[in-house]
């Protein structure tokens, strides 16, 4: 559901683009460059929707068949979109012109003195760069967040870490001979050139998969009904920090010694610690499940470091481990650490485990850091639409903007010359452009800060480590945003500072 979503979102973005390209054409374009123009779109539809699918997975066709072609729907639709805004902008100033007065046109009444370009072009310009800022800021942020979410700390090592999914169930193994299988499938595995340590776990760290029950601690009261007494957890196989690089803050690891007939332990880490215990030491504590009475209770000896356990975002959250030897269950996944970057490694574990049962299936072999990055697939996809859309956004602007202020420039000829010819500088025609068009950009930037603060609210759940009003986006991008008017505005300001003033004079 959410490749499909990411896909169509894609296509969506190539699609817009055709829009984006006979957005500004001018009332005056001819017919041949509007149709040059929306041929260019097409292109762009098609080569925009390829570039988002290669930003955001690494190679669609390995998940589902997918064309890069444009939807013709939305097509057709774009196309019958600017079909009406050719029309509609080009009879309004036809309506505007036809209702000239003859005789104020011979004596020079129309020729525009003391600004140019009408309120509508204006005020089209600052429309679009409220909306690029709106966009960019909200492309900011989420890529921000990105970059948080693959440089945070996830409590455990990833580089040379390799995952395994097993199911013995499966190969009609019985839970009695769970303990024993798994212990030689690691011996087995540990013997496989460049494997370093091997643990298992019902679920690998940032699976998305975990058990949640209530929690009661041995002395206390019994919690209210709609108090909060959660915490994650699961079961591991010892060495199973070590193999991972969780550190032990407080007392001691899972261990051999820990078997079905010793004394039910845990280790918990350090928010379980900080909810339950607060200031106290934990160690020796005893704790069950929620309303079931003291056989069922767990002694504590280990507290480990806080890590991301189910979700790439998620706050510190309670959670504890538990020996498999104590309860185990028909599905594991091996972990396996290396030293380096052994080649072959799926293939090498295929075959131990193969070699011991050749009806034990491996679902599959996959690094660590691939893992994360497939979790990273959603937020990168976000951030790459969120980004093509800014872009975009950001292009229509200053395209808005140079084509506004060559109008004004053609417009205000006669009064460029004026200014001139009573002793102007250069310089002083450049400052009148680039005036005009920093005042758009800054009218658009003004209300396009008050419009991103608004909009970025709707990303609160989507950001990570970065506030929604970051002083460093938004004083970052109205200085991106100006200097894109100077760009924009320096052409016809150039242009402007050019002209002949008897020639301007005579401009018509």
């Amino acid at each position: 559901m959410g490749l499909h979503r990411g896909f169509a979102d894609a296509e969506l973005v190539g699609d817009l683009l055709v829009l984006v390209a006979v957005h500004h054409q001018g009332q005056h374009t001819p017919l041949l460059w509007r149709e040059m123009g929306g041929a260019l779109g097409i292109f762009v539809a098609y080569a925009g929707t390829r570039l988002i699918l290669h930003l955001t997975i690494d190679n669609p066709h390995s998940y589902v068949p997918i064309s890069a072609l444009p939807s013709v729907p939305v097509l057709l639709f774009t196309l019958g979109i600017s079909v009406v805004t050719g029309i509609v902008f080009g009879i309004a100033p036809a309506w505007v012109t036809s209702h000239a007065d003859p005789a104020d046109a011979l004596r020079g009444a129309n020729r525009a003195v003391g600004g140019g370009g009408s309120w509508a072009q204006k005020s089209l310009v600052i429309a679009q760069t409220t909306v690029s800022l709106v966009l960019l800021s909200a492309a900011a942020l989420l890529g921000q967040s990105l970059r948080n979410l693959e440089r945070q700390d996830f409590g455990f090592e990833t580089q040379g870490r390799y995952l395994a999914w097993i199911n013995p169930s499966l190969g009609n193994y019985k839970l009695e001979q769970m303990e024993t299988l798994f212990r030689q499938i690691e011996d087995r595995l540990r013997q496989i050139p460049g494997v370093r340590m091997v643990t298992s776990a019902l679920y690998a760290p940032m699976s998305g998969d975990s058990w949640n029950n209530g929690i009661r601690i041995e002395g206390r009261p019994e919690p209210p009904p709609k108090e909060d007494t959660g915490s994650g957890f699961a079961r591991v196989t010892p060495n199973f920090f070590d193999t991972i690089g969780a550190k032990i803050v407080l007392g001691r690891p899972i261990t051999e010694e820990d078997t079905a007939s010793t004394r039910h332990v845990a280790v918990i880490n350090e928010a379980f610690a900080k909810k339950f215990f607060k200031d106290q030491n934990p160690i020796g504590h005893h704790f069950g499940p929620s309303r079931i009475r003291y056989s069922a209770m767990y002694e504590i000896v280990g507290v480990a470091k806080d890590g991301k356990y189910r979700l790439l975002g998620e706050p510190p959250t309670e959670y504890l481990f538990l020996p498999h030897s104590q309860n185990y269950v028909g599905k594991m996944t091996l972990i396996a650490r290396t030293s380096g970057e052994p080649g072959n490694l799926g293939e090498a574990i295929r075959q131990e485990v193969a070699n011991l049962d050749s009806q034990l299936p491996v679902y599959g072999v996959k690094a660590m850091p691939a893992f994360l990055d497939r979790l990273l697939s959603g937020p990168k996809s976000i951030a790459a639409l969120a980004s093509a859309f800014g872009l975009v956004a950001l292009l229509v602007a200053s395209v808005g903007l140079y084509g506004v202020m060559s109008y004004a420039v053609a417009q205000r000829s006669r009064e460029v010359g004026i200014r001139m010819a009573l002793g102007a500088t250069t310089g002083d025609v450049l400052r009148l452009v680039l005036k005009e068009g920093l005042i758009l950009i800054g009218a658009g930037v003004g209300i396009g800060l008050f419009a991103a603060v608004g909009a970025t609210s709707l990303l609160s759940s989507f950001l990570y480590g970065v506030s929604r009003t970051d002083a460093a986006t938004f004083v970052a991008l109205p200085l991106i945003l100006a200097a894109v008017a100077l760009v924009a505005s320096y052409l016809p300001a150039r242009r402007a500072a050019r002209v002949d003033p008897m020639v301007a004079l005579r401009y018509e």
